[in-house]
């Protein structure tokens, strides 16, 4: 039998994350989100509260917390507000560098990200690959000690923001096996912001298309091996899903929880709405979606925790999370009527958060490919 409980620190989390969403998070997010500004207010208080570097290994700044608690930290921000979660996670990158990196790179992303000192982004989709990551375009030519980076990279979350961009590249031959991770740091001659990326949703969230013109980076910034950056990404791939599940939980949570409160006092033809037999069935609906969201998200999380390598799991879980949250999220806002159409309620804006979901990190064909492999044996 799987036991889904959390731990008692693991409540703890839980409570802490949900307090700072309430105080820090809810009360800025419409206004970042309709102005476009980066909440930079709301990631110096995350920094203060040790939350930037919930996954980064304490010898490094970070509070070294698993899977479970990434999770927990990423529902409980996006159920206040997914753009404002996208907003105050700066540690792109930080994956990759903890488990291939050298001591001084971790000394320097690492700390530096935990510190608050960097912003970091992960340069990875191209304008004419983005599911297609094996054909990326962008290139790094060795140059005596130096690497040479030449192509544009695009919505890259943070890019006119990040101080470093950790950027796949090509090194070698055509396919996966020609791919490298190299630390670029947005300061170096070449590297130019080519434009900002406006967006349905995500609004306090930065993000950019980016070019690099014979950007010289030192070859000591190569993360693991050369022609290897690509298997070396992969391995992320389950945890970053997990961690994508949970944002669209923490969406249909919070759209559940504002339906419920909104049919419990709305009031028509003499009663409280939620009182219908149409409405109770579509919350009865909402919920059942939600918890079968929760469970595929919080087993894959535990796995990963206990080193398992759950990619059928993360990717159910990621399709199955990121599509319950438009339709939850469609469903709180008829629910709402017209106030639901309008941004005085926080569905509204859920709502437009929502379909991200369904595309970064892989798209939900690709997760149905991939699902479909692993029950088939391909």
């Amino acid at each position: 039998m799987i036991d889904f409980s959390l731990t008692e620190e693991q409540r703890a989390v839980r409570r802490t994350v949900r307090e700072f969403a309430e105080t820090e998070v809810e009360p800025v997010a419409r206004e970042h989100e309709e102005s476009g500004e980066w909440p930079e207010a709301v990631w110096e208080a995350a920094v203060e509260a040790d939350l930037v570097g919930i996954g980064i290994p304490p010898a490094y700044g970070g509070a070294g917390m698993g899977e479970v608690e990434g999770a927990i930290f990423a529902e409980e921000i996006a159920r206040a507000d997914a753009g404002m979660l996208a907003a105050i996670g700066t540690n792109f990158g930080t994956r990759m560098i903890a488990e291939y990196g050298t001591e001084s790179q971790k000394e320097w992303i690492l700390e530096g990200v935990a510190s608050g000192d960097l912003i970091g982004a992960l340069g990875n989709t191209e304008p004419e690959h983005g599911s297609d990551a094996a054909s990326i375009e962008t290139t790094a030519d060795r140059d005596g000690d130096e690497y040479v980076v030449d192509g544009v990279k695009t919505f890259i979350t943070h890019g006119g923001i990040a101080d470093y961009v950790l950027t796949t590249c090509r090194t070698g031959g055509p396919g996966h096996g020609g791919i490298s991770a190299i630390i670029v740091e947005t300061d170096r001659d070449g590297f130019e912001v080519e434009s900002d990326i406006h967006k349905m949703g995500w609004n306090a969230s930065n993000t950019a298309q980016l070019r690099y013109d014979g950007v010289r980076v030192p070859a000591e910034n190569l993360v693991g091996k050369e022609n290897e950056g690509f298997y070396q990404l992969m391995e992320f791939f389950e945890a970053e899903r997990v961690g994508i599940a949970a944002q669209a939980l923490g969406i249909a949570q919070r759209c559940l929880d504002e339906a419920i409160e909104y049919v419990n006092e709305r009031r028509q033809f003499g009663q409280p709405i939620g009182e219908f037999q149409a409405v109770r069935h579509t919350i009865a609906d909402m919920g059942l979606k939600v918890e079968n969201a929760r469970r595929l998200t919080y087993d894959a999380a535990a796995r990963l925790d206990r080193g398992e390598t759950p990619t059928k799991l993360a990717s159910m879980a990621k399709l199955y999370a990121s599509e319950i949250a438009e339709a939850v999220a469609s469903d709180a806002m008829q629910l709402h009527g017209g106030n639901g159409y309008t941004r005085e309620f926080p569905v509204e804006r859920q709502y437009r958060h929502a379909k991200i979901y369904q595309i970064g990190e892989g798209t939900s064909e690709i997760q149905r490919n991939i699902i479909a492999d692993e029950l088939l044996g391909d």
